[in-house]
């Protein structure tokens, strides 16, 4: 059963915020320039949700605009009102059925329930395992699926969650999770998958900032760690990791949603899982880290445009798993490197499993959808997103099973 978070009478508000897309040119150098100075800026408190989709504050929406224009960027409304969508989802949690658990979002304490819950159905396939703990003393944990059919398997990994307020990945990794240990023994691609591949999923990386999320700010994305010399807390999880630390795409302002930290794995739930995929994990050799959105389906790099020597395999594998996903409900998602596809990035977690723990196939995957509700996807595509990436996931696992001597 769902259990209920109270929402504080000092929770963040989103009212008439609006996101806006910057329909921008990507090959006009001057559009490139003058979205780059947007980034940089700190004159409006802009909220990028994408490299070109921007929450704009009310108080700060006509000077934006007003720039815009004058410099002949065109853009358009994707969300008209961010808080309407929030309160929305809080109707939708309310009403939503508890006969089933992926007819709605939840919250961390429920998360854990129903991960434990899980492990006491089926306690010979599923074990959960505490590695760590969170700045705030939250536990984080990660939980293994495995038969005992046969030994030497090959890993496969996958965390959610890095990002609080990116609901719909915590969501879908448990979907995951579930129709592992729920089907085996009754579906035989699902039964030959778990008993040739020991899986591991992190459900939630980042605890402290999912439930700052559920209590205070809805659109809350780094840790909850503060920062020295600074009013601003946290810092962007996924910037964090030692692999090529604070280059492209990362700030060093401790107010900025993508600042790297004080210095590579100063965030213990980073370093807490790095160090137990590196030391725990040596068998991994497929590995997703899920976000939203924007569909997308990216290998390393993200530092740099240059190619990873497993470029070629990494690419064929996410066409692969594209194809499949896209073959559930029509879903269509873009494959590419994270530098070339998204935006740079630097110090993530797919480029650091690819150099330094030295797993051939490592991924970030921005789920559902292209912007229409961005951060704030309804519970209804809850199951359709787990469906789908389901799919590709058991595409991902038979590809590296087929080409482990490759």
């Amino acid at each position: 059963m769902m259990v209920a978070v109270a929402v504080t009478a000092t929770s963040v508000r989103y009212d008439g915020h609006r996101v806006y897309r910057l329909d921008v040119n990507a090959s006009d150098l001057f559009h490139r320039k003058i979205v780059a100075e947007l980034h940089e800026s700190k004159q409006w408190k802009l909220d990028w949700w994408d490299e070109v989709d921007v929450r704009i504050p009310p108080v700060h929406e006509a000077e934006v605009i007003q720039y815009l224009q004058e410099q002949g960027i065109p853009y358009h409304i994707m969300i008209e009102n961010v808080q309407q969508l929030i309160d929305d989802e809080r109707v939708q949690r309310d009403a939503a059925d508890d006969d089933d658990w992926f007819a709605s979002y939840h919250d961390f304490a429920d998360i854990n329930t129903f991960v434990d819950s899980l492990a006491t159905q089926y306690p010979n396939l599923m074990s959960v395992q505490a590695i760590g703990n969170s700045y705030e003393n939250r536990v984080i944990t990660a939980v293994t699926v495995r038969s005992n059919a046969t030994t030497g398997k090959i890993g496969m990994t996958y965390e959610g969650g890095i990002h609080a307020r990116e609901w719909i990945a915590h969501a879908t990794i448990l979907y995951i999770l579930n129709q592992l240990v729920t089907n085996y023994g009754k579906d035989q691609t699902i039964t030959q998958l778990v008993d040739a591949i020991e899986w591991t999923i992190i459900p939630v990386v980042n605890p402290d900032g999912y439930d700052y999320t559920w209590t205070t700010d809805r659109m809350w994305r780094k840790t909850r760690h503060p920062n020295a010399g600074s009013s601003c807390i946290g810092v962007d999880p996924n910037r964090n990791w030692d692999n090529h630390w604070c280059q492209a795409g990362a700030s060093k302002d401790p107010c900025d949603d993508s600042y790297c930290g004080p210095s590579a794995f100063s965030e213990i739930e980073v370093k807490t899982v790095a160090d137990f995929i590196r030391v725990n994990r040596t068998n991994t050799q497929g590995f997703i880290d899920f976000h939203s959105y924007s569909q997308l389906w990216m290998c390393p790099y993200g530092w740099t445009d240059k190619k990873p020597t497993d470029y070629t395999a990494q690419m064929a594998l996410g066409n692969a798993a594209a194809a499949a996903l896209k073959a559930k409900h029509g879903t269509t998602y873009e494959v590419g490197t994270i530098y070339e596809t998204v935006y740079p990035a630097s110090g993530s977690s797919a480029d650091y499993l690819y150099d330094s723990a030295h797993v051939k196939f490592p991924y970030g995957v921005e789920l559902r959808d292209t912007g229409t509700y961005g951060f704030l996807l309804p519970a209804s595509q809850i199951i359709p997103s787990g469906e789908e990436t389901f799919a590709a996931a058991v595409a991902m696992a038979q590809y590296i099973l087929a080409h482990q001597d490759a």
